[in-house]
């Protein structure tokens, strides 16, 4: 792990000591599913089409990029990995998308009866 992923350990340590990581996947779910909670809550929104799609992006971008704070990887670019900065990228586009998409949805018209 150190070679491949720059992990640090202990001089002394024994090399065929089994080394305890944080369980990423598990948080990574918990966060999903309080994405899918807020992404319900707001399910009847009043917005333009595509608006919800840009509030789980902006929530997915926020889940990934701190999530990638616990994990070992050796991707670096600059101080983020290579997933934070696609992360920071989705984030944005999220942003972007609930801007264009905030206008509120137009009604269809509705049938004349005579």
């Amino acid at each position: 792990m150190t070679r491949a992923f720059r992990a640090v350990f202990p001089a002394d340590m024994d090399p065929s000591t089994v080394v305890s990581v944080i369980p990423t996947q598990i948080i990574e779910v918990v966060l999903g599913f309080i994405m899918f909670l807020i992404l319900w809550r707001l399910r009847k929104h009043t917005h333009a089409e595509g608006w919800l799609f840009g509030v789980y992006a902006v929530l997915a971008g926020i889940e990934r990029f701190a999530v990638e704070f616990l994990r070992i990887k050796d991707d670096r670019f600059f101080a983020l990995s290579l997933a934070q900065c696609i992360a920071i990228a989705i984030f944005i586009v999220g942003l972007i998308v609930m801007k264009v998409r905030s206008a509120p949805a137009a009604r269809p018209p509705q049938p004349a009866y005579a």
